[in-house]
């Protein structure tokens, strides 16, 4: 599908934001996308694991890397969230590795054992009580068992 045919189908339904996810978003997403969707009027998200350089323009930068956290920030140095997944026991970098962004959050890692899943919830629970400026973003849909 070329943009233009993508914009009439979206076109049809009540939003004005498009949230890029992915696999990896990075992967397919340019600047010029985003721009032809920008001039449209749409406000424009995206959910990367940062490896790569994000495209310009777009609203709001939601990054979630998977380890050697430091070089991807210099990847990507201005991001809006940092979403870390973690299992029990990982080491959980400090804010100051994030500077720019505005919001953390600890995403606990959901396993198909009932027991390790809720080990890796209270592991972010307990963190986040002794450093408050993280917060807890939970998988809904995992936990009432939508796959």
């Amino acid at each position: 599908m070329d943009l233009q045919e993508i914009l009439n189908i979206i076109r049809s339904f009540p939003c004005s934001w498009i949230v890029w996810t992915g696999g990896e978003p990075t992967l397919q997403l340019s600047s010029e996308i985003v721009s032809f969707f920008k001039k449209e009027g749409y406000f424009q998200a995206i959910e990367s694991n940062g490896t790569r350089k994000l495209p310009t323009g777009l609203d709001y930068i939601s990054i979630s890397p998977k380890g050697n956290y430091s070089s991807l920030i210099s990847i990507n140095p201005q991001v809006d969230e940092i979403r870390l997944p973690v299992k029990a026991g990982q080491a959980i970098p400090d804010i100051a590795d994030f500077p720019s962004a505005k919001n953390y959050f600890l995403s606990p890692i959901f396993s198909s054992e009932e027991t390790e899943t809720h080990e890796n919830i209270e592991y972010c629970v307990q963190f986040i009580r002794q450093h408050p400026q993280w917060r807890l973003s939970l998988q809904i849909h995992k936990l009432i068992g939508i796959e």
